[in-house]
């Protein structure tokens, strides 16, 4: 149900209809929060900036859906998804927030451990190499 809500989303923001598009948006909400599922945190999240940039005022979803990738963070990490938290962490890389996405890369990090498949390693590697202030964090030789 939530692709639906999703797909009608994306459709009034064709037409130009961000009214429409926000109604349909806090439906999709709604069935996020109903689920607890961190891909519907993220894809709200995705949603929201995508309406907010159609408003003409994108700055004003920023921290809306940084709340929202916030909590898929919280709940990707607690599935123990790496595809999750890295997901996530590219959404804030996209934001912008340093901060989060240390922080995410470190819990990717933690998940990836020695079971992480090669796509995965290489998708924490590119995220790390995209954020100039993860050198500071990055485990060295002698902790890894």
């Amino acid at each position: 149900m939530l692709a639906t809500h999703l797909k009608t989303i994306d459709g009034a923001l064709a037409t130009g209809d961000v009214r429409g598009a926000l109604r349909a948006w806090n439906a999709a909400y709604g069935l996020a929060l109903g689920s607890r599922r961190w891909e519907s945190f993220a894809e709200a999240g995705d949603a929201y900036l995508r309406i907010t940039r159609a408003s003409g005022s994108p700055a004003g979803g920023i921290s809306r859906a940084r709340d929202l990738y916030l909590s898929a963070l919280f709940r990707a990490s607690g599935a123990g998804s790496l595809d999750g938290v890295l997901r996530v962490a590219s959404a804030f890389v996209e934001l912008g927030d340093d901060e989060v996405v240390t922080h995410s890369l470190r819990i990717a990090r933690r998940l990836a451990g020695a079971n992480a498949r090669p796509e995965q390693r290489d998708r924490l590697a590119e995220l790390e190499t995209r954020t100039p202030s993860i050198g500071a964090v990055r485990p060295t030789a002698r902790s890894r």
